[in-house]
């Protein structure tokens, strides 16, 4: 008898599921709370049900907030910035982070430079106390920076070494050229080796202020919690001095350094793409998704989902290549990176342009739904992790002064049509001067005359 009823049973919840639209769970992710202190600090939270927090600063301070003269002097903080403190010397600090298990964190950009620590929340306090230390009352010790100097100088020859990062220095040197957005972020040897404690005390002094920063935690806190202890470590609120960023101003140009013994060329290509605050960052982000990337590794030939790639791929255009998609304050750039053989070097650019003008001409809203998913899934898969979401919401709540929710992105995303898609690549492809940055076996790059001509098609 208990066999005959448990079978209909069985099959009844195997069968019938739970009707439930992505909606509802989208609309389920943590609210971002972001509130102002007195003092002008920003705090930013997003409450989980976890047992590890993600807390940290986003500053203003970069290279596009430097001058000539200390152009480099963040990034040089930031290996000085937890090996001592005025209330805590190198064996101390030392043992107090060791006693945590925490991983404390830093990194420096263009427009901003963040301090960050991943713990345990019944650690928080502790942790907090030290991050709020070193990176608010460093003792700038002179032989630490004497030391961290060679570290230093041993890293920007590491840096030169690889030719993406070099690519990337050269695009934004050639794009924003006379401009502060041109330096790159570790600066030039002679600042590096003309840093002295007084230097540098005074640049943080004058940079590292409640007023620029963004106190950002996401894990198992509350935003009462984190306000409290914005309170605590930074009631004090210093003048905040102006900063001069110099002139917004993008050129269309081209940087090449041919090196022959180089088996391929790696080339970039751009242009001015919009703002993090502009509403058509969407839809230039789905360009990027839509274009994609490829490299010899992957799937090739005609079969291939994506057309650029099914292109390059079948015709040996290239090695690899890679859409990307840089934001800032005022600006922005959008283009494809690749390494190519020198006899394909031509034909990958003008595949590239060909790409460009289709879309603002010719894309459906059936290519679309792809971009979509992928673009989608990045987001979600970003945000899953407290050390992902805390990014997310630094770079949002700092650029911008907040953050739209995972169900409204989503939204947008989904709202872009065909029809919009094409205007706003229209915009900002058709007809305008690209910036070409090129290091290796370039001989085959076209002349930039040539190139600029490639960015328009002839219409009847």
């Amino acid at each position: 008898m208990l066999r005959k009823f448990w079978s209909p049973i069985k099959n009844y919840f195997r069968h019938h599921t739970c009707n439930v639209s992505n909606s509802h769970f989208l609309g389920s992710f943590p609210a971002t709370q972001c509130s102002m202190l007195g003092n002008g600090l920003t705090i930013a939270t997003e409450a989980r049900e976890s047992s590890n927090v993600c807390l940290g600063f986003y500053i203003g301070s970069g290279s596009r907030y430097e001058d000539d003269a200390s152009n480099g002097f963040t990034h040089f903080f930031e290996h000085i910035a937890f090996k001592s403190s005025m209330k805590r010397a190198k064996a101390a600090l030392e043992g107090d982070i060791s006693k945590t298990g925490a991983q404390f964190k830093c990194f420096t950009t263009r427009e901003f430079t963040v301090y960050y620590v991943e713990c345990l929340a019944r650690d928080l306090t502790c942790t907090a106390d030290i991050l709020f230390d070193c990176v608010f009352n460093n003792a700038f010790a002179s032989d630490e920076i004497e030391k961290q100097k060679q570290v230093v100088y041993q890293e920007m020859l590491d840096h030169d070494d690889s030719s993406v990062n070099v690519l990337y220095d050269y695009l934004h040197s050639t794009a924003f050229q006379g401009t502060r957005l041109a330096q790159p972020v570790m600066g030039s040897s002679k600042n590096l080796f003309s840093v002295t404690n007084s230097y540098l005390c005074n640049f943080v002094t004058k940079m590292y202020i409640p007023q620029r920063t963004v106190l950002v935690a996401v894990g198992g806190i509350t935003h009462e919690s984190v306000v409290s202890l914005g309170e605590m470590y930074l009631s004090h609120a210093p003048n905040a001095v102006p900063i001069d960023l110099g002139p917004k101003r993008y050129t269309g140009s081209e940087i090449v350094y041919r090196n022959d013994s180089m088996p391929v060329a790696h080339v970039a290509i751009a242009v001015e793409g919009p703002s993090v605050s502009d509403e058509n960052k969407l839809v230039m982000d789905l360009v990027t998704s839509l274009i994609g990337g490829w490299d010899l590794s992957q799937p090739s030939g005609a079969n291939h989902g994506t057309r650029i790639a099914h292109f390059v791929s079948a015709g040996g255009l290239c090695e690899s290549y890679k859409a990307f998609n840089l934001h800032y304050q005022d600006t922005g750039l959008c283009g494809i990176e690749f390494m190519s053989p020198r006899l394909e070097t031509d034909d990958m650019v003008l595949t590239i342009q060909e790409e460009w003008m289709r879309l603002c001409y010719m894309i459906t809203d059936g290519e679309l739904v792809k971009a979509k998913n992928e673009l989608k899934s990045k987001i979600l898969t970003k945000v899953q992790t407290t050390t992902g979401a805390f990014n997310d919401i630094g770079k949002y709540v700092f650029q911008t002064g907040d953050r739209p929710s995972i169900y409204e992105q989503m939204i947008s995303i989904d709202n872009i049509t065909a029809d919009r898609f094409k205007k706003v690549c229209e915009e900002y492809f058709y007809d305008k001067c690209p910036v070409v940055a090129g290091i290796g076996a370039t001989e085959g790059l076209l002349q930039y005359p040539r190139t600029r001509d490639w960015m328009y098609w002839l219409r009847v």
